[in-house]
């Protein structure tokens, strides 16, 4: 938006300036998360936990990179103590066949787990949280074209997973005829982003991120400008698998937003 930006009207910038929680929602189950653990070993389950609870502390704390952290080091090697419930479940053949590999749902203890991360310096994010609008461009073999979820299940399936392995609440937008007469695929992720912001509008979300998402032989590739407080941060991501390129993208959001909403421990009592 180089160049641009002087004569953007002031009151389009008010979509996403001054920030309030208008469209906060809760974010359930951000201490609980499923992943695979090699077998039901104890030394698989012992590191499978560990893995459990570095993407939940990763959900919740304010940092470019957590495993820098004292406090999250000294957690992670007594991972274990903080579990509050653990149960292994059967994985479908289909999807790994002819393992020992098991399905494992963590919940962590919340209260115990976030007495020890206060007493670091480390911003932490609340459940409350407010909803990301999602404008997606779609580029594979069928041409581009907009996300739709009804008639792309397993996009729809890593979006989800994005979004709920952040925790960053995501809505998309309805696309009705009235939408599709407004905006085209090539203004999404222009550089003129005036059009863009001011159909979103119409969702009162203090968050935009428009993206694009492009398959390239076996892997994803994603680029993502993400508008929030008056600024625009924009990232491309490495060829991945299409979960891994979802979560990429819904990475930088959450980079953002939490950096935003985080509250530093010593101030933590007056919210």
């Amino acid at each position: 938006m180089k160049g641009k930006s002087g004569f953007f009207s002031l009151c389009m910038w008010g979509l996403l300036c001054n920030c309030p929680l208008t469209e906060a929602v809760e974010v359930k189950g951000l201490y609980e998360i499923e992943l695979i653990a090699n077998s039901q070993s104890a030394e698989d389950r012992t590191q499978a936990i560990k893995q459990a609870m570095y993407a939940v502390l990763s959900r919740v704390l304010v940092s470019e990179d957590i495993s820098k952290i004292p406090v999250v080091q000294q957690a992670l090697s007594s991972a274990q103590n903080y579990v509050k419930q653990s149960q292994f479940s059967l994985i479908s053949a289909d999807e790994l066949p002819d393992t020992d590999a098991r399905l494992l749902r963590v919940q962590f203890d919340e209260d115990q787990l976030m007495e020890v991360m206060r007493k670091s310096q480390v911003g932490i994010w609340s459940e409350i949280r407010p909803e990301t609008l999602v404008w997606l461009v779609v580029d594979d073999e069928e041409g581009r074209r907009f996300y739709n979820a009804d008639s792309m299940p397993e996009l729809e399936s890593a979006l989800a997973f994005a979004s709920k392995i952040k925790g960053v609440p995501m809505i998309f937008p309805m696309l009705d005829l009235e939408e599709q007469q407004k905006i085209s695929l090539s203004e999404v992720l222009g550089a003129d982003s005036r059009n863009l912001l001011a159909v979103s509008a119409r969702y009162e979300v203090t968050s935009v991120m428009a993206g694009r998402i492009a398959k390239k032989g076996d892997c994803w590739q994603g680029e993502w400008a993400f508008y929030f407080d008056g600024k625009i941060k924009q990232w491309s991501g490495a060829c991945l698998p299409l979960k891994a390129a979802a979560v990429a993208g819904v990475q930088g959001a959450y980079d953002v937003l939490s950096n935003y909403y985080g509250v530093k421990p010593e101030s933590s009592a007056a919210h």
